[in-house]
């Protein structure tokens, strides 16, 4: 584990150095030295304001047992972005409202700074979401479902603070950095470095046709197909423990996903696998390794008005049973993704694990977004 940590961590140095070089070289390519110009910083702010609701109705039937009804603001978020000082800096401020967990809790869940030395560099200082999951780093209110998989769930990394450097060259985009240690979306405390251990991570993705970016539904037509796949890793040092991921604090993991996301005309197919290895902060565990994936595809039967989908999810992590999860859904776009109305259903099979029997739990969900 401490071999493979450490190869990761050359590995992603290295690639750190060839792109800032990279990076430097198409800067150079772009600034004509005879036509330098020179900024004013007060003719370069801007703001820019975001609103995000999503209101759910969710009714939970597990095995054996009452069908538990709950309305919930599922997310509610207020954002701040623009420029400022130069053209090429900005910033980015969030703040998230949540009842989940029959709560009401309200946080900055975002705010960074990044400057853009070109096409190729771009630096990024703050607390941001990870280019880690492809599902996660998808904007919630562009997701094909009300929610997340349960293997992204289970296998995500979110947000932490620290530094990353991202860009694109050619068909190739990448993101890469350093950040103190990343919590689930379930563990709370603080975001501070494990006995002073940083969290590495990385991510590139090659656009093998046109670019599918980060959206797994489109209330538009794609005439040409967009084909993208993405690869990441990060070693991970866990803070807090979480029941989403089965980690616990202290445990350092190594994580590895790969995804793959297909658009064209009416149709658009998405797919991800997980895997994490874990040592455990306990002698008396060995180390582990867990999986999970999901397969996921819509299609407009109405353009621009219906779109049906479907994913299956399959999760497996250590001392737990096995827990597949299949989904149909339903969207019906008012006005694109800025006014729709989302219905999904799960069944939610647990395998049979020691000396339980299998279960089945059922979960419908009705979901209303407004975004402008």
């Amino acid at each position: 584990m401490e071999n493979q940590k450490s190869f990761s961590l050359q590995l992603i140095m290295t690639i750190f150095i060839l792109i800032f070089v990279m990076g430097q070289f198409t800067l150079g390519q772009e600034i004509n030295s005879t036509n330098v110009k020179e900024y004013n910083p007060t003719d370069y702010f801007s703001i820019t304001t975001n609103i995000f609701t999503q209101t759910r109705f969710t009714s939970y039937k597990a095995f054996e047992s009452d069908a538990q009804n709950n309305f919930d603001m599922a997310l509610g978020r207020v954002a701040l972005s623009g420029s400022a000082l130069h053209p090429n800096a900005s910033y980015f401020l969030q703040i998230e409202g949540s009842t989940f967990g029959n709560t009401n809790n309200v946080s900055f869940i975002d705010w960074w700074i990044n400057y853009k030395f070109s096409s190729a560099v771009t630096v990024t200082m703050g607390r941001f979401i990870l280019p880690y999951s492809r599902q996660f780093y998808t904007h919630p209110g562009n997701l094909l479902f009300t929610d997340l998989s349960s293997a992204d769930y289970a296998f995500n990394l979110p947000r932490a603070v620290g530094v990353q450097v991202n860009g694109s060259i050619g068909i190739i985009s990448y993101g890469f950095g350093t950040t103190n240690g990343v919590r689930a979306l379930d563990a709370g405390g603080e975001h501070n470095a494990v006995n002073n251990s940083l969290s590495y991570f990385g991510r590139v993705e090659i656009n093998i046709l046109g670019a599918f970016g980060y959206l797994e539904s489109s209330a538009n037509k794609s005439d040409k197909p967009q084909l993208s796949v993405g690869i990441a890793a990060a070693s991970n040092d866990i803070n807090n423990d979480s029941g989403f991921q089965n980690v616990k604090a202290g445990d350092k993991t190594f994580n590895i996903t790969t995804d793959l996301g297909l658009r064209y005309k009416l149709f658009v197919l998405q797919a991800a696998y997980y895997s994490r290895a874990n040592n455990p902060n306990n002698d008396a565990v060995e180390d582990y390794t867990e999986s999970g994936y999901y397969l996921q595809s819509g299609f407009q039967i109405i353009p621009k008005k219906i779109e049906v989908g479907g994913r299956y999810s399959n999760v497996e992590l250590q001392g737990l049973p096995k827990t597949a999860e299949y989904t149909l859904g339903l969207n019906y776009y008012i006005s694109g993704h800025n006014l729709k109305i989302q219905l999904d259903y799960s069944l939610i099979q647990r395998a049979a694990f020691q000396e339980l029997d299998s279960q089945n739990d059922n979960r419908i969900r009705v979901q209303t977004q407004f975004l402008f």
